[in-house]
């Protein structure tokens, strides 16, 4: 089984000039944990995940004591949302191609630790597979079917 037989065309993604806001709109609406950043041809230029959400915009802050302390927080709040993807977005891309096995995607994933995988194509983006789609594999058809891990 390869990329393309698991993974999901329709990918929601952000430009780099999303902000915040619409990117933690996006992931909870959706219930996904990452989304893709693309230009205008679909040039993945990155991943903005739940993680880096919670750990860069928490460097923004003075102290970690702005989590805990409401007041401070909402005063705070202004500088989290006029954050963009472009500047909280993982550039150090990690991708599979349409044809890669599912055991090397699931060995990158595990030896990376993350979720998710984007799929290119000459550098475009046409799907993104997650952990759920590699578990997916172990319950296809015997006759499909290969060992994901050895």
């Amino acid at each position: 089984m390869q990329a393309k037989d698991l993974m999901t065309k329709e990918v929601i993604t952000v430009k780099k000039e999303t902000p915040v806001r619409e990117i933690i709109d996006l992931l909870l609406r959706n219930r996904i944990t990452g989304l893709p950043v693309v230009d205008e041809t679909g040039k993945v230029l990155g991943i903005v995940s739940e993680s880096d959400l919670v750990y860069k915009l928490e460097t923004m802050l003075p102290t970690t004591s702005y989590w805990a302390d409401r007041k401070k927080f909402k005063e705070e709040r202004w500088k989290i949302m006029a954050t963009t993807a472009g500047e909280i977005m993982s550039t150090n891309l990690i991708y599979a191609t349409e044809d890669t096995p599912i055991e090397e995607i699931a060995t990158l994933m595990l030896e990376k630790r993350i979720k998710r995988l984007p799929v290119l194509r000459d550098g475009k983006l046409v799907g993104i597979i997650s952990r759920a789609d590699v578990l997916k594999s172990i319950l296809a058809e015997p006759s499909q079917a290969r060992p994901v891990c050895e």
